[in-house]
């Protein structure tokens, strides 16, 4: 019966740890564009989606040359800066890039576009927003169909953007608009996203930072998930710092319920019950002398190699050897 009660309550610990409620933090922000705000015009769900493929997620609230992000590897994530950047921070995205990492920014009418300037890359992001016959709703929800990369468009057959720019100078792109949408009066296609290579990294590009929002996150998931592949990096920075005004409102923490499923309760369980009936057969004890008896001579020839040099520094010293033993044996050793 004694034995019974130990089991049983064995098997109730292991339950209670594997479905114990797990608290973790919490951070939310009104803040546009940023990976804390919740809202419709947050980021939160981007950065979860990052999370939940593995990719660390980490974000910076200090000025990039404080972060010492030239030493750092992984993706610089920028979205919608409304902050401009220092000559020191500019050289720190350099370093960045130039090491092989990747940098992307999504912007449309914010400081983005002084970020590739300062690169000097071939490429820029348009100051007037782009018009389009595709549209959804109205005429400011723009929908992008054409999608030339196979990675990008695995799975999807459109974009949904808000009021979107377009990126100019280069025609090169990934992902395009209609061949009838129009940029301040100029009629042609345009690339809403292109990739250039700059010293061993790239940057990607992206006219329109609304499509990372949790409003079109729905709309967009498999485009998002599929961009966050194509950036293929284990850390994501993200720039909060230039986010202007950003605020954590809130700080606390939230308590996730876990619930262990029917199948993995029973896997669990008869893996319990294996561990008991091995120990109540004796077979569990027979398993382990082995091991006992490689663990026993290793501590063994342990205590045999302390004594030995024991005597060595009794010799040394002129030291009693037995009472130096005899103190070794007293101690345990």
């Amino acid at each position: 019966m004694k034995k019974f009660a130990i089991y049983a309550i064995t098997v109730l610990l292991i339950m209670t740890l594997t479905t114990m409620p797990l608290t973790v933090p919490l951070f939310k922000s009104s803040t546009p564009y940023s990976m804390f705000n919740t809202g419709w015009d947050g980021t939160a769900r981007f950065a979860m989606l990052l999370h939940s493929k593995g990719i660390r997620v980490v974000p910076l609230f200090q000025p990039l040359d404080m972060e010492n992000l030239g030493n750092k590897n992984g993706v610089l994530i920028i979205v919608a800066p409304d902050v401009s950047y220092t000559s020191a921070e500019l050289a720190q995205i350099r370093d960045f890039v130039k090491r092989g990492n990747t940098l992307l920014v999504a912007d449309d009418f914010g400081d983005g576009d002084q970020v590739l300037k300062a690169l000097n890359l071939p490429v820029g992001i348009s100051k007037y927003p782009l018009r389009d016959f595709f549209y959804e709703k109205d005429d400011r929800i723009i929908v992008a169909v054409r999608i030339n990369d196979p990675l990008l468009g695995r799975n999807v057959s459109r974009v949904i953007m808000n009021e979107p720019s377009a990126i100019i100078v280069s025609r090169k792109g990934e992902v395009y608009s209609s061949r009838v949408a129009m940029v301040n009066f100029h009629m042609r296609e345009f690339p809403i996203l292109t990739e250039v290579p700059y010293g061993d990294g790239r940057v990607v590009v992206l006219a329109d930072p609304d499509i990372l929002t949790n409003q079109f996150f729905s709309e967009n998931r498999q485009f998002v998930s599929n961009l966050v592949e194509y950036l293929g990096a284990g850390t994501a920075y993200i720039d909060e710092a230039h986010h202007s005004g950003f605020n954590l409102y809130s700080a606390g923490t939230v308590t996730v319920t876990r619930v262990l499923p029917p199948e993995r309760a029973k896997k669990l369980l008869m893996f319990i019950g294996l561990i008991i009936l091995l120990i109540e057969t004796g077979v569990l004890g027979y398993l382990m002398k082995p091991i006992s008896s490689v663990v026993g001579r290793f501590f063994e020839r342990g205590k045999e190699d302390l004594i030995t040099l024991a005597v060595q520094v009794s010799k040394k010293n002129g030291w009693d050897e037995k009472e130096v033993i005899s103190m070794i044996e007293r101690m345990g050793g």
